[in-house]
């Protein structure tokens, strides 16, 4: 199967970019670098950067233990460099990442920055949140919808860079890749204001990732036209 990518990554109405993206070999890595904390962006470079190394040497391997050893070397990354500069010492970043060895695909993502899977042009799966939000809906106390909305769904429980142990369950869903099939990572500040009916509608429009990316993208410019909205990146996948 081949793999047709196209990436972007939007500063939004913010100072500066935190976060940070990279593909290439099957690999597929974004992170959201915390804009409440300092140096955010370093957080997410460092984060891609490990993964990446990883994955290169784990060939792709796409065993559970694989995917752990990939979030834990992140994780681990971003304390190791939290201790070279008082600067850095209290930088976090989110990350999600999909991995392929031509023919599966994996995923795991720690915070807020989503995994979605399409197939016949619909969403098929989709990462969990680690926010509070996601907690409440996964509760019953608010619904999937509500969560865009909710005042607690930037107050994540789970990032890189805040403890040496992660504990985060690793999603189970591996996808025999499919031609036609497609999937998009994305942060929060893209996802927030592309709705999941809204992807749908613009793969189907599209003829390639870059497509797809620019109908979406033109989404959250008129949305956020004016506003002091995040920053938005966001990876394209098509398998051909």
């Amino acid at each position: 199967m081949k793999f047709l990518t196209h990436g972007y990554s939007g500063i939004g109405g913010r100072a500066n970019n935190e976060d940070y993206y990279y593909y290439g070999n099957n690999v597929w890595i974004l992170a959201d670098g915390l804009g409440g904390h300092d140096c955010g962006e370093v957080a997410s470079k460092v984060a891609v950067a490990a993964v990446n190394d990883g994955a290169r040497k784990a060939a792709g391997n796409l065993s559970d233990d694989s995917i752990s050893e990939l979030l834990q070397k992140a994780n681990n990354a971003v304390l190791l460099k939290q201790k070279t500069s008082d600067a850095l010492a209290s930088m976090r970043t989110t990350i999600v990442f999909a991995l392929s060895d031509g023919k599966r695909i994996r995923y795991a993502n720690v915070g807020d920055s989503r995994f979605y899977y399409f197939r016949s042009g619909r969403v098929f799966a989709q990462s969990e949140d680690h926010s509070v939000s996601a907690v409440s809906v996964r509760l019953g106390d608010i619904s999937y919808e509500e969560l865009r909305n909710d005042p607690d769904r930037n107050k994540l429980i789970k990032v890189l860079g805040n403890a040496e142990n992660l504990n985060v369950k690793i999603p189970q869903n591996e996808f025999t890749v499919e031609k036609g099939d497609a999937f998009l990572l994305c942060s929060d500040g893209f996802w927030e204001y592309v709705y999941e009916t809204e992807m749908e509608t613009d793969l189907a429009k599209s003829s390639n990732p870059k497509e797809w990316l620019d109908y979406m993208i033109k989404r959250i410019l008129l949305k956020t036209k004016g506003t002091d909205n995040d920053n938005f990146t966001a990876i394209g996948v098509m398998v051909d």
